[in-house]
């Protein structure tokens, strides 16, 4: 069963697949109009090539990809914002990378791998008696009350539960909501999504007053152990900024980093974003994290997607 992709960006512009020829053939990448520029769609963290064609491709514009490797749009005047794992233009930024972790045949030999102090870490947070709940769509209202609260705390805008809801939906059985539950309340909560041999956890988070707990240890190592259980070769931890806090974290777990290439058809510009009728100037990334912070909680549920949507 493929992915439902309409579901997902169902409040978003027309979307579909395009073709890109290449030297080695035709492949085809699924993209979504948002504010008037063609949108590479995230799959997982990165844009997809589809090798095999899809039964409905756009019949306009076509890309192909030019001698020195860029992806061109035969229509010039069209915009576009392409993410892959290489760049496709001389406009591209580089501040996300992705962190893989190769995997184990059973969760035992994964335990091995792992440095003494991670094992210690996650022997801690079992001993705490939290629990584990994996499931879907009926789980995100336990998913979302720490993802929400721990965005807020961090000072950025997150998508609406519905939207979280609709990707669940859309992947169906190659999607797990994964919970971690101490004494009934839910402190910490996770989205992983699977492809083939490959998992990836998009959307991860822990309540901070439960640190003590090594919660974050217990999530991660219970989405590895899920991913390992249905069958999957490669757990991806999703992209994080380089040289971050989530970026130094995922180190320990042994994993090996991939630079995520954002490619532009225009020259890089500041952030300028459109609520309704109106453009605005996003100031500094700091400035902005503050100011989040701050926000009443009602103004954030109501503006928070329409920024969150620019950044996914």
């Amino acid at each position: 069963m493929g992915v439902k992709w309409s579901l997902i960006y169902e409040k978003a512009g027309p979307i579909g697949w395009y073709k890109v020829s290449t030297p080695n053939g035709d492949r085809y990448m699924m993209m979504v109009t948002m504010d008037d520029i063609l949108v590479s769609m995230p799959y997982f963290s990165y844009a997809y090539l589809e090798k095999k064609k899809p039964e409905t491709v756009e019949p306009y514009p076509e890309f192909y990809i030019a001698e020195n490797g860029n992806m061109v749009c035969r229509d010039e005047t069209i915009q576009w914002h392409v993410r892959m794992l290489k760049p496709v233009s001389e406009h591209f930024h580089t501040d996300k990378a992705v962190s893989w972790l190769p995997l184990e045949r059973n969760p035992k030999k994964q335990l091995t791998r792992f440095s003494s102090n991670l094992r210690r870490k996650i022997n801690k947070s079992v001993s705490r008696g939290i629990k584990v709940e994996v499931g879907g769509p009926e789980l995100i209202g336990k998913f979302y009350s720490v993802f929400s609260h721990n965005m807020h705390r961090l000072g950025a805008p997150h998508m609406s539960k519905s939207f979280y809801s609709r990707v669940v939906t859309a992947f169906g059985r190659d999607a797990s909501v994964v919970v971690a539950l101490y004494e009934g309340k839910a402190i910490g909560g996770a989205i992983m999504l699977k492809r083939g041999e490959m998992a990836e956890t998009c959307w991860f988070a822990t309540l901070e007053d439960y640190n003590p707990f090594y919660t974050s240890y217990f999530l991660w190592w219970e989405c590895i152990k899920l991913a390992i259980e249905r069958g999957c070769r490669i757990f991806s931890f999703g992209r994080s900024s380089t040289e971050s806090g989530p970026y130094q974290y995922k180190q320990q777990w042994g994993v090996k980093n991939t630079t995520l290439y954002w490619s532009f058809s225009y020259p890089l510009r500041n952030d300028i974003y459109r609520v309704g009728p109106f453009d605005i100037l996003m100031p500094n990334r700091k400035i902005l994290a503050f100011l989040w912070k701050i926000t009443p909680c009602f103004v954030i549920r109501w503006l928070g997607p329409i920024v969150a949507g620019k950044f996914y």
